[in-house]
């Protein structure tokens, strides 16, 4: 059935890609909803609307081809594929309206860069460097998206898996930190406005807590869940078997997992919500679910599964 994005073309991811934006962005636009004034960074959201339908297309698409470049320069895979782009974009554009994504979306292009620099640390490789950026990406994430800031801890954990112990490198995220309060605090305090920033930066994910459905957050969780269910036996077997170098990705992947369901987790006790905050979580279980899709010998009951799910989500969003 999804033959097609299982070709190492990437014209064929393009036009899936493409197809996917510009039939969905115009039911966006006809199942518009009140967006609160204090959004952050509204005033995006004054811009024509075809200006910022047209931005958001373009971070998406921009987002899910730097992943697939990143999967395909790995070892994750024994050629060139483009499921796990196309299933992290059909992943956002049918989770909520555009409004609400601008800002995860923007984050998780950061953890995603984060996750190109973690692929690049080597055991015998001094990685000062690279933690430093990958660190700088993470916390640019952060103060988009602020409960984020749970995901600088695997830079230690990357270290602690891959490298022998070096304290130059452990201490690389603090280093970064400390650069970035440098600039805030200083500026915050000379204006008189660190506090009520504080405030308004962490208080900022209550405004994206917002679903068209509340049956759609049931559909995201079954498939999510399944989904990691069919990929586990293929994943695991091919792990055992495999060299230290695919062993390494595939530790870079569970662990950027691992800290995506505690964002998730987390998110609800923090900010008093209902609906877990999960963007983060869907880089990482595209990746996996697209190794499911392509590695299991069942390949057309998965198809068959994901057809559900988009078509699924796609009825409880536009038909309701």
């Amino acid at each position: 059935m999804l033959n097609f994005l299982r070709n190492n073309q990437p014209i064929f991811f393009i036009i899936s890609a493409w197809t996917v934006l510009l039939t969905m962005l115009p039911f966006q636009y006809f199942n518009a909803v009140p967006v609160p004034a204090d959004l952050p960074f509204g005033i995006i959201l004054k811009l024509p609307v075809f200006i910022y339908y047209l931005l958001f297309a373009g971070v998406i698409f921009f987002t899910s081809f730097k992943i697939n470049r990143i999967i395909n320069k790995s070892v994750l895979f024994p050629k060139s594929f483009y499921l796990s782009g196309f299933i992290y974009l059909v992943l956002l554009v049918l989770y909520c309206p555009i409004p609400f994504l601008f800002l995860p979306i923007i984050s998780n292009l950061f953890i995603v860069m984060a996750m190109q620099e973690f692929f690049k640390i080597f055991r015998n490789e001094n990685c000062k460097n690279i933690i430093f950026k990958a660190s700088v990406w993470l916390l640019l994430s952060a103060v988009l998206c602020p409960v984020n800031i749970f995901l600088v801890p695997i830079t230690w954990l990357m270290l602690l898996i891959i490298r022998p112990f070096v304290w130059r490198e452990y201490i690389m995220p603090i280093l970064v930190l400390v650069v970035f309060g440098l600039y805030i605090v200083p500026f915050g305090i000379i204006n008189g406005n660190l506090f009520s920033w504080f405030n308004s930066w962490w208080d900022s994910h209550i405004l994206f807590n917002y679903l068209d459905s509340k049956y759609i957050l049931w559909f995201y969780i079954g498939f999510l869940a399944l989904g990691l269910v069919f990929s586990i036996n293929p994943i695991s077997s091919t792990f055992i078997r495999s060299n230290n170098r695919y062993k390494k990705v595939t530790w870079v992947i569970i662990s950027l997992l691992f800290f995506g369901l505690l964002i998730a987790v987390c998110s609800v006790p923090l900010f008093g919500i209902k609906i877990p905050f999960i963007f983060p979580f869907f880089i990482p279980i595209s990746i996996i679910i697209s190794t499911g899709l392509i590695r299991s010998r069942y390949k057309w009951l998965i198809d068959l599964f994901f057809l559900t799910f988009f078509l699924g989500v796609l009825t409880l969003t536009y038909l309701q």
